[in-house]
């Protein structure tokens, strides 16, 4: 059965998907001072498509729903189709509006905004069920009529509803208890369906490797490690009976670092472990090591108690798919895709009902899908990302989301609960899970902090901040004699100036985790971004101003206020490319058609690396014009500074950099700059004159905590 939204196709609210405005009543489509006009037609089919935006629309839902039961073939609907996408290239908007789907039919890529709030209406009816609203002159008919429908609808519901299930768990919990406290690098519990066992991993950090332990806690408080690796112990998951226990191992290819080198992609090896275990006697019974999958496995499940699911992508480049491997028989199986469901994320299963997380730009939506993968409910949230897990009475998920640190309960039928977390200061929470009586609720507590170091050029080092906070995104002054970073106290994030004497730049909590600081040529002003958002603040009115939103993921690389340009790094999906935008008229222009890596502006251009590509680009802000400086710079650098004869940069990768190194432009040299003494540190900023700016790597404080 297919949950859909019933809309009225006799709407006249105005909508507006992206910079235009769109007008059913009149037909017109509105934008920068231009107008186009639809035929009533293809004005009914994106005012559709529009209503239920968040899933593939079939040719034969657009028919019987717009076309009112005349008979017409799909040439009409791609006629409409075609109008649609004439119209919006009329008006200059270079983005794909409507994506066509082999066999499945089209979508909406922009999210519409209406301008009066419409609560469409949810229904399990199918869609040669689904009722069109009469109109006014009908009135005589519409009482008996609307009678019907309500029996109709009932009839449905009563004959398939939303399955119900009891809810027989906790939802007000008065405490929270530390459960392990030992070493503090416990993360990840997993309760065992038993209510009297925990799997948790128990970490190790030292010369910039890590060692990970799988560690099983029982009622008495009594430790077993189970297993232990070099890499990561990533995903775990008991079968529904208990008897068998998963751990997904990550590691790297023999011979290649930990960490993947500057903006390559990751591409990691995963083994599933599958253990029997004697949890008693606590013994190991039998051990299945599963095939190395190359790629990327983003969540394991049980589908039941013999075979795994997953979700998984193969290669860097791949897509993901959600996957079958049976224990027994050794099969590995890929699922038939589902409608609406683009790019799945995460699975989890119950019961053999199955909570499917996709992604849709930049939000999420939760499909819940019963033992043959008809669909139950539908549930966008706007989010980018979340963890879930089953509550264990089957009646919808938990989910959590750290940008804002919320927990919540999602229910079949779509109702929501939040539940109380300890506010813990500066502290981040991770992978709550139900135990399985639904009683209590175990979490990961991890405890960020961090502080910004200095290497000045003579090589001496000097602490720029000695607190236990999270600092980080440290950026030096164009003279270097000043630094700005991000630092987040008592649960607030604020930007901070060093200058002599420290003191707090923002007056406003910055909602998301700061990325680039960017400071003009003149140290006027400050520029950066938080999500997808950028920000400016003037250090003369110590005022910060919201600069640009956009739907992705962007990163500033310069701005000029006299011609108000910005120049910056847009992501769409794992791509990024330079973009240029102004202000003034609000348009965009994509500057490069490849994959961005490491980028830097200075004095006027703008230096690249494409990634995985060998060669460093300048493009000139003035006229956008491309230059080749060198075609011997191997991949994989980061970009720290730029001057008239070269460029600064280092190699390696997250935790693992190199000494800073410069290239000659004139006979293509390289030289070493600056030595290091450690390698496991993060940088953040650079000048010749004034050093390096970084953070030390580190195990975060973390440990496993009990609400009750």
């Amino acid at each position: 059965m297919q949950k859909q939204v019933v809309t009225d196709i006799h709407q006249e609210n105005d909508f507006v998907l992206g910079d235009v405005t769109v007008s059913p009543s009149h037909n017109t489509l509105l934008a920068k001072g231009q107008t186009v006009t639809l035929q009533p037609k293809a004005m009914a089919v994106l005012h559709y498509l529009a209503k239920n935006q968040t899933r593939v629309i079939s040719n034969q839902e657009l028919i019987e729903r717009l076309w009112e039961g005349r008979i017409v073939t799909h040439g009409s609907v791609q006629k409409s189709i075609n109008s649609i996408r004439a119209a919006f290239a009329e008006l200059a908007v270079n983005q794909e509006l409507i994506t066509h789907y082999s066999k499945r039919g089209y979508q909406l890529q922009i999210e519409p905004d209406f301008q009066v709030s419409q609560a469409p209406v949810e229904t399990d009816l199918p869609r040669s069920e689904t009722v069109t609203p009469t109109k006014n002159y009908k009135r005589l008919v519409f009482i008996p009529l609307a009678c019907l429908i309500a029996v109709l609808i009932g009839y449905k519901l009563l004959s398939n509803p939303i399955p119900h299930v009891d809810k027989h768990h906790k939802t007000r919990f008065t405490t929270s208890v530390g459960y392990t406290n030992e070493t503090g690098h416990e993360r990840n519990a997993v309760p065992h369906p038993d209510n009297q066992h925990v799997v948790y991993v128990r970490e190790q950090f030292g010369q910039g490797e890590t060692q990970s332990e799988l560690i099983i806690r029982n009622a008495r408080g009594e430790d077993w490690s189970v297993a232990e690796t070099n890499g990561s112990w990533f995903k775990l998951a008991w079968s529904p009976e208990g008897k068998y226990l998963v751990g997904v191992e990550v590691i790297r290819l023999d011979g290649m670092s930990l960490t993947p080198s500057f903006y390559e992609k990751p591409n990691y090896l995963y083994s599933f472990h599958v253990f029997l275990l004697d949890l008693d006697k606590k013994v190991l019974l039998e051990k299945q090591l599963l095939s190395q999958w190359q790629g990327r496995v983003f969540s394991v499940s049980w589908w039941d108690e013999n075979t795994l699911e997953f979700v998984a992508r193969q290669g860097a480049g791949a897509v993901s798919g959600r996957y079958r491997y049976s224990t027994l028989h050794q099969e590995l199986s890929l699922l038939d895709e589902m409608e609406g469901v683009v790019n799945p994320l995460t699975s989890v299963v119950h019961n053999k009902r199955t909570a499917l997380v996709s992604a849709h730009k930049n939000k999420i939506q939760i499909d819940f899908l019963n033992a043959d993968q008809s669909l139950i409910s539908r549930w966008p949230l706007p989010y980018s990302f979340a963890d879930i897990s089953w509550i264990p009475d089957g009646s919808g998920v938990m989910v959590y989301t750290e940008t804002d640190r919320k927990l919540r309960l999602l229910y079949l039928d779509g109702q929501q609960q939040e539940i109380s977390m300890a506010d813990g200061k500066d502290k981040v929470f991770s992978r709550p899970r139900y135990s399985a009586d639904g009683n209590s609720i175990f979490y990961t507590e991890e405890k960020r902090s961090s502080n910004i170091l200095l290497l000045a050029a003579d090589g001496s080092k000097i602490p720029l901040t000695q607190n236990r906070d999270f600092n980080y995104a440290a950026s030096f002054s164009p003279d270097g004699k000043q630094v700005v970073y991000a630092s987040v106290r008592n649960n607030q994030t604020h930007l901070w100036l060093v200058a002599g004497q420290e003191r707090q730049l923002t007056h406003q909590p910055i909602p998301e985790k700061v990325g680039n600081i960017v400071w003009s040529e003149n140290a006027d002003y400050l520029i950066f971004n938080a999500g997808a958002e950028l920000y400016r603040h003037d250090f003369a009115n110590s005022q910060t101003t919201l600069l640009w939103q956009d739907t992705a993921s962007t990163e500033p690389l310069a701005y000029w206020p006299e011609s108000e340009e910005l120049f910056l790094l847009k992501q769409t999906g794992e791509v990024k490319n330079l973009w240029r935008v102004d202000l003034k008229t609000q348009q965009q222009k994509q500057l490069t058609f490849g994959s961005v890596g490491s980028a830097i502006a200075d004095s006027g251009n703008v230096f690249f690396q494409y990634t995985d590509e060998i060669g460093l680009w300048k493009m000139s802000v003035k006229n956008d014009q491309l230059q080749l400086l060198s075609p011997t710079l191997t991949d994989h650098k980061k970009l720290l500074k730029a001057d008239a004869q070269g460029i600064y940069f280092i190699s390696g990768g997250f935790c693992r950099e190199s000494d800073i190194q410069y290239l000659n432009f004139a006979d293509q040299s390289i030289t070493p700059f600056l030595k290091r003494n450690e390698s496991a540190v993060l940088t953040s900023s650079f000048h010749p004159d004034a050093g390096v700016l970084h953070t030390e790597c580190y195990l975060a404080e973390a440990n496993i905590v009990q609400m009750k």
